[in-house]
């Protein structure tokens, strides 16, 4: 038995709806000034509002069938944690291990869905600052799981999935548009693998960013300070020293 047309039509329109609200929700937080300050003083409604309507009804829309659904919610979780990590700790912890890596280790996830997350993941990883604050809040926290270790270690399982265990050792005897489609799976496989290594790479990046930067920096400045003293001295010593000949030829 069909549904009635009047049915679909609702279920159309409600579907519209929602995915209209997630593009204007990502929208505002893409293109406004989410300043720490601004966060601050928004208020416990604001973030009440955030922790317990936007995050859980993102949680539920990595379950829909709908894969433009799917996609913004997952896309809307990136200006989440760089803007509302402070606020949502546990929420992000969530997010990150029972959507983001259940994708990637499911084998029953598209390549789509696995690309998107590993996108996500290197987009997160372009901020040293959020980079940083992960892995203090969760790593070097022992209440929480180690958030930092299991990204690195389940972008690495992706970089180096292999053809066997795609199934690689019956592509050569496949023909015809088995063939085509195969070929397909193989590249679009290679492409994540590729984009698991280029968010590792930013990983790498970003920590050399936040890390060996500003060592480097503090070395020169060491430097040019030692410098500037050993010039004073110089200048102290030679004034010194003339104003001795001044005396021994008066």
């Amino acid at each position: 038995m069909s549904p009635h047309p009047a049915m679909m039509g609702t279920a159309d329109d409600a579907l519209e709806s929602k995915i209209l609200a997630l593009e204007l929700i990502l929208y505002v937080l893409q293109n406004t000034n989410m300043s720490r300050e601004f966060v601050q003083n928004s208020g416990p409604q604001f973030h009440y509002a955030i922790r317990q309507y936007l995050c859980v009804s993102l949680l539920k829309n990595c379950t829909s069938h709908n894969t433009m659904v799917v996609n913004l919610s997952l896309r809307l979780f990136v200006p989440l944690i760089h803007h509302f990590r402070s606020n949502l700790k546990t929420e992000i912890e969530a997010f990150v291990t029972n959507v983001f890596f259940v994708i990637l280790n499911s084998e029953n996830s598209t390549v789509e869905h696995k690309s998107l997350v590993v996108t996500l993941f290197e987009e997160i990883c372009s901020d040293p600052t959020t980079l940083a604050e992960i892995f203090l809040n969760y790593d070097c926290d022992l209440s929480a799981v180690d958030l930092f270790h299991r990204i690195i270690m389940t972008l690495a399982k992706v970089a180096k999935i292999n053809e066997k265990e795609l199934g690689g050792n019956g592509l050569n005897f496949v023909a015809g548009a088995g063939a085509l489609r195969m070929e397909k799976v193989r590249q679009d496989h290679r492409e994540l693998r590729l984009d698991a290594m280029r968010a590792l790479r930013q990983v790498l990046a970003s920590l050399h960013s936040s890390i060996v930067a500003p060592m480097n920096r503090k070395k020169a400045r060491d430097r040019d300070a030692q410098t500037d003293s050993s010039l004073e001295s110089e200048d102290v010593a030679k004034s010194s020293n003339n104003g001795n000949d001044s005396v021994g030829a008066a």
